[in-house]
């Protein structure tokens, strides 16, 4: 199996940690020969410990990174688009999960299960960046690559229900003040903070980062331009609402489709069922739980540390001619982040590109 020595860039946010937990576990391609931690100067020197050994949290440095072979990214923008064009040229393979390399046209924007294809030698010999699209884009187009293939692809619109950890750890903090707030206090005034322009406990607002000229704020942006990339569908109809909501851990998605051919709820479960990475949820695949709790749907709180993507309520719908509704859940800090990367790595590794970025 293949050795390597594995960075992540902001070891200490939600992301990082997540991907310390993931990379204890084995993987079919590669071992985590030695592992090498960054975060911002408040937290270098510290220990993490990972495989009971003490890991000690190194500020980013171009000359410490060049020691690795490959490295996750899960910082800002400004950071990767600093280091990463760096540590490519030297030929080291780097997964970004920021958005700076998403919409670059040299760059794959890769779901493994989905469009796995696009790491190859070939492809990352010269540049060897692998961006890691948002983490609603990566559970929708993991139900809509099959679907997309087999019944044909009109229109998407989907409405996505996200927790405050994809706006990181000063998020989650935000939500628990705000709730120790009110029931310490009877207050829910805390207002608009740098993360949130109002009040998110016990509150849902219709807003993920900034507002766009055309309306849409840069969240659902990013959830239709990646979408079309990464199917290979640049004019495929997609209308995306990005909500935040008061939960910590999970995103869920409300989506309606529209097929060129006809279709049935069965044949989409059917379809759904047998892709990898996805657990569809129905009366057949409950019938061992008391279905009077309404047990036929799965909530982000049942996807917490989950690695699926969860589909359930699958249904006909007369809006369109050929349409069908469903519910996505799925961790985003896992799928929708920290884990996508690493299987990135772990496809890298058993398909040879790794060794061939090396071997250069």
């Amino acid at each position: 199996m293949l050795e390597l020595t594995i960075g992540i860039v902001g070891a200490t946010g939600v992301v990082g940690q997540t991907a310390l937990d993931i990379l204890t576990d084995d993987f079919s391609g590669f071992k985590v020969k030695k592992l090498k931690l960054y975060a911002s100067r408040a937290s270098a020197g510290k220990t993490i410990s990972f495989k009971n050994n003490k890991v000690t949290i190194e500020e980013p440095s171009l000359s410490s990174m060049l020691e690795c072979n490959a490295l996750l990214f899960a910082t800002d923008a400004s950071i990767s688009n600093e280091y990463i064009p760096k540590l490519a040229e030297k030929g080291i393979l780097c997964i970004d999960k920021s958005s700076a390399f998403r919409a670059h046209p040299s760059v794959p924007l890769v779901v493994p299960e989905v469009n796995g294809n696009l790491l190859t030698p070939e492809n990352l010999s010269k540049f060897p960046v692998v961006a890691s699209p948002n983490c609603c884009t990566i559970p929708l187009v993991i139900a809509l690559k099959p679907l997309q293939e087999k019944f044909g692809l009109k229109r998407v619109i989907v409405s996505t229900y996200q927790s405050v950890s994809g706006a990181g750890k000063p998020a989650i903090d935000i939500l628990t003040d705000e709730s120790k707030n009110f029931f310490v206090n009877h207050d829910l005034t805390c207002g608009k903070s740098e993360l949130f322009p109002k009040s998110i406990a016990f509150n849902v607002m219709p807003y993920v980062a900034g507002i766009l000229e055309n309306g849409d704020t840069d969240e659902e942006s990013k959830i239709i331009s990646e979408t079309r990339k990464i199917l290979s569908s640049p004019n495929l109809p997609l209308a995306a609402t990005s909500v935040r909501v008061p939960t910590f851990v999970g995103h869920g998605e409300s989506v309606t489709l529209e097929f060129s051919s006809k279709v049935t709820a069965a044949q989409i479960k059917d379809e759904l069922s047998h892709f990898p990475g996805i657990c569809v949820i129905d009366e057949k695949s409950m019938l061992n739980e008391d279905l009077n709790h309404y047990g036929m749907f799965v909530t982000p709180r049942e996807a917490h540390g989950k690695d699926e993507v969860f589909v359930s309520r699958i249904r006909k719908t007369d809006v369109f001619e050929n349409g069908i509704s469903l519910w996505i859940v799925s961790d985003n800090l896992r799928k929708g982040a920290a884990l996508n990367a690493i299987q990135v790595i772990n496809t890298c590794a058993l398909n040879g590109t790794i060794q061939s970025i090396l071997a250069k």
